[in-house]
């Protein structure tokens, strides 16, 4: 048995700073869609500038696209089985989120890669 002095999590030891705390990375594979609502479907379309990535998208077909890493979201099936997000509504817009779109075409490939592996 162990005692500790201090509780486990010293929550003192953190403070307010009117900010988004983002979640760890690791098994950022399994956490598609992406952004705070979902709005992009896969990690290779988050590294696309914001006017490229998917405008309109089915949410909801579970199927996981290992390439892009996210979910299958067009074709008969995603259509059958989910539901259409569209960007342009207010709430789902998916702008923003500047972060590794200047990236080459292969670096991006790289950078998903070793993000498959967290």
């Amino acid at each position: 048995f162990h005692t500790f002095k201090k509780p486990p999590f010293d929550f003192e030891a953190y403070r307010k700073t009117q900010s988004y705390s983002n979640t760890p990375l690791d098994g950022v594979w399994a956490r598609a869609p992406y952004l705070h609502n979902g709005a992009v479907p896969t990690l290779w379309d988050l590294l696309q500038l914001p006017e490229n990535r998917p405008k309109r998208f089915y949410k909801g077909f579970n199927v996981f696209d290992e390439t892009k890493v996210g979910f299958v979201t067009s074709g008969p099936e995603a259509e059958k089985q989910g539901w259409l997000l569209d960007t342009a509504l207010l709430g789902n817009g998916n702008g923003g989120h500047l972060y590794g779109t200047e990236l080459s075409e292969q670096q991006k490939w790289e950078l998903i890669e070793f993000m498959k592996t967290l």
